[in-house]
């Protein structure tokens, strides 16, 4: 989990280095920086089904025309759920009776689209993401680990807009969004067959 806080520091010092020195809140009209903070509510994940806060979303692009623009997106997201005491079964012929606590880390990224509706200071948008996504399932339970790693397509379309409400500072961002990607897990009794969410994003927009 450190390279990813490491990702999450220079990604906001890349941030703070896009602000312009003239003051205008957006660096140009022909691109935008998203930098939010993400909140994620699974749909139907018998691994980890507790909505979560802890996520993070990074996100630029440009515009090719007045209103669509293309780039590229990184995220991720951590979601923990603890299990009581119950019986856990090992093998065939082997059980044990314990708790458990359960982590499922997710690192989409990839391309985007998006279509602003006006060229304006508030700016309501569709988008498209569309990549790869990595993530981590770990159970921990008594004093011991059984984790999986695995590779998945992702596709997440949303809606939102960047809001540039001072004309001498940074903007808003808010997105919701749905996402779906291929990753499965099977630890122990828990089988998972791909990931589906729901969540909204908050930040700023450069």
């Amino acid at each position: 989990m450190k390279s990813f806080r490491n990702i999450f520091y220079i990604a906001m010092l890349f941030a703070f280095m896009c602000v312009p020195s003239d003051g205008k809140a957006q660096i140009s009209l022909d691109s935008y920086f998203n930098v939010d903070w993400q909140f994620k509510i699974p749909l139907g994940n018998k691994f980890s089904n507790d909505v979560s806060g802890w996520g993070m979303n990074f996100e630029g692009g440009y515009y090719v025309t007045t209103d669509i623009a293309v780039g590229g997106f990184i995220s991720f997201h951590t979601n923990n759920e603890y299990f009581s005491r119950r019986t856990i079964h090992l093998s065939p012929t082997l059980s044990m009776n314990s708790d458990q606590q359960h982590q499922m880390f997710t690192l989409p990224f990839g391309a985007l689209i998006r279509y602003r509706f006006i060229e304006a200071d508030f700016q309501p948008y569709v988008g498209m993401k569309l990549g790869a996504c990595y993530s981590e399932f770990n159970n921990y339970y008594y004093i011991f680990l059984k984790e999986q790693n695995r590779w998945g397509f992702y596709i997440s379309p949303e809606v939102g807009f960047n809001w540039y409400p001072w004309p001498n500072g940074l903007g808003l961002h808010m997105a919701i969004y749905y996402s779906y990607a291929t990753n499965k897990c099977n630890i122990m009794s828990y089988s998972q067959s791909g990931l589906n969410d729901i969540g909204f994003r908050l930040g700023v927009a450069f």
